[in-house]
């Protein structure tokens, strides 16, 4: 578990395919990140989902107003005994990487950590559409954990779309053995389900 969040976004120009213009980063000071609000994605594969509210799905803390720093960019952090630092912070377009770290300074820009990381694989960038690759073949429990004692976040509808991020161990369940795997789903929940009802959408 991330015991430590540090978001990074950045402020884009017009032309910028996730462009914010002023009034964006007004909400932004207010607590509003429904314009940051989705998916990202960084290079070594890993995922976050933004919500509008400010909280994400690795410490379930709430972004109050941010502040805006005399070089531009715009922060907000906490501090607490039970999940130690977590700091936001956004940087505008043209603002290059930490450390001198080269990235795609045209978009927006999310990072995760207690820190800027050292290369450009730790800097998220947002999805433009949700990638799903399994469609549940049934009504799905997901679960915080693997395991059919494990509690129930949701139960997903037949026919949702989810992304399967990682594969788990094997059970055998009213005679059918499959793996749990730990899936994200459209609206930024995510835990482990059964794969016995997945279908894979990316075989034809």
């Amino acid at each position: 578990m991330k015991k430590f969040v540090f978001l990074m976004v950045l402020s884009f120009p017009v032309l910028s395919l996730f462009a914010q213009n002023a009034a964006s980063y007004e909400k932004l000071l207010k607590g509003d990140l429904s314009d940051f609000a989705g998916y990202w994605v960084n290079g070594e594969g890993d995922r976050m989902y933004l919500r509008p509210d400010g909280t994400t799905h690795f410490q379930g803390l709430q972004a109050g107003g941010f502040k805006k720093s005399s070089n531009g960019t715009y922060w907000w952090n906490v501090y607490g005994d039970d999940v130690g630092a977590w700091a936001v912070t956004i940087l505008p377009v043209g603002v290059e990487g930490f450390y001198d770290v080269q990235t795609d300074t045209t978009k927006v820009r999310l990072i995760a950590g207690h820190d800027a990381p050292g290369s450009a694989a730790g800097y998220y960038y947002r999805e433009t559409a949700f990638p799903a690759t399994h469609t549940t073949t049934e009504n799905l429990k997901l679960r915080t954990d693997q395991g059919l004692s494990a509690s129930t976040i949701t139960v997903l509808s037949k026919g949702t779309r989810v992304l399967l991020q990682r594969w788990g161990d094997e059970i055998t369940v009213d005679g059918v053995s499959a793996m749990w795997v730990y899936v994200f789903t459209p609206d930024g929940l995510e835990g482990w389900c059964f794969s016995a009802y997945l279908r894979d959408t990316r075989v034809q």
